[in-house]
């Protein structure tokens, strides 16, 4: 009798553990398969790419991009808020974006208070915001000579708008302190309202291949960040693109190349004669690299002639090697991507995007804004 007992105590006992890891198991799913909830997402719109809002999106700020800065310190005030529906019956805020990408001499220029060009700028910068619900400032090619000019400039900025408006800035990421660094994330977020933080180009065009933005850097990238940025300023970019590294080989060949020369003939006249060479090209390797957006994802992926990897940190890895073509793509999936979401989650109320019109219909089941 006492075996028994003991047989149908140990027959609940593996019932009880066979549950509980069930559950966990199903916590765990409900948990990646749910929408994720943020206070705000933002995301970025190309002048000219209205057509890809269709107003089913979950973002509660649009940072419309962008207003380029001419060698004269003066920008196109003339550009108006897009048309764009409200979301859940409210609003969305819209910022202009002021962008400059790799202008290290204009920046100079421009962010020198001596120069009449910053002046200019700043006063150009406050006229547009009037039309807007705030202003960001995209200068990603800023030295390290020119950083308190750079905050200076901000801190001009910010004095001349309006109360209403909302101030933000988009900074590089850092895993790391840099010395007299122009983008210093502590400087910067005690001038400005709001700081996105470009969380991608981990690899890039003309690095070696490697993930956009793999989990493990977002993880250093949010805590590093966290040090020096209040939570409620802080914004974690998500890329909506991978990125593909191909290398092409070219066979050698023989060609023969026709010249032209002018001789002098025995009458002392010059003449034209006609030369033909023989010329040897060798064997090339060319090197290209594109970025891919996460929409055409699923099509490249399905197709037999790719090679599929797959991690949670470094995302959807796909390539192809043969004798003359090698390829290798990076590129976050949906699953990729709503890691990133519970990442961020843990650190951030909220997140924003490049770009809108990137991305699969999918993606925006994973996330909800709260009420």
């Amino acid at each position: 009798m006492k075996c028994i007992i003991k047989m149908i105590l140990i027959s609940l006992a593996a019932l009880f553990i066979d549950y509980s890891v069930m559950a966990n198991i199903a916590r765990a799913e409900d948990s990646i398969q749910s929408a994720v909830e943020f206070k705000e997402v933002w995301g970025y719109l190309m002048r000219g790419e209205e057509k890809y809002f269709d107003g089913n999106e979950p973002v509660t700020d649009v940072c419309y991009f962008a207003c380029g800065v001419s060698n004269s310190g003066r920008i196109n005030t003339n550009v108006n808020p897009p048309s764009i529906p409200e979301l859940n019956g409210q609003k969305r805020r819209i910022h202009i974006v002021i962008a400059d990408l790799n202008g290290y001499q204009l920046m100079r220029k421009v962010l020198n208070p001596q120069n009449k060009e910053r002046d200019l700028l700043v006063a150009d910068i406050i006229e547009v915001s009037k039309k807007f619900d705030g202003v960001q400032i995209d200068f990603e090619a800023v030295s390290k000579e020119d950083a308190a000019n750079f905050h200076e400039f901000l801190s001009k900025i910010k004095e001349g708008l309006e109360p209403d408006k909302i101030f933000s800035v988009a900074l590089p990421a850092r895993v790391s302190y840099i010395e007299n660094d122009a983008y210093d994330y502590g400087k910067i977020s005690g001038i400005v309202d709001k700081v996105y933080i470009m969380a991608y180009d981990q690899h890039w065009s003309t690095s070696k291949p490697g993930p956009v933005a793999s989990l493990s850097w977002c993880r250093d990238i949010v805590s590093f960040a966290k040090e020096f940025i209040p939570v409620d300023k802080l914004i974690m970019g998500i890329p909506l693109y991978g990125r593909l590294w191909e290398e092409r080989y070219i066979k050698g060949k023989t060609v023969k190349v026709v010249e032209y020369k002018k001789v002098k003939g025995s009458n002392k006249k010059t003449k034209v004669k006609k030369v033909v060479k023989t010329v040897k090209i060798p064997p090339r390797v060319e090197k290209f690299s594109k970025s891919v957006k996460t929409k055409h994802l699923p099509e490249i992926a399905s197709s037999k002639k790719w090679k599929h990897d797959y991690s949670i940190d470094k995302g959807l890895c796909i390539k192809k090697d043969d004798r003359h073509y090698s390829a290798v793509l990076y590129c976050d999936d949906l699953t990729a991507i709503k890691e990133k979401f519970l990442l961020y989650k843990e650190h951030v109320q909220s997140i924003g995007f490049w770009r809108l019109g990137m991305q699969s219909d999918e993606l925006w089941r994973e996330i909800t804004v709260s009420q």
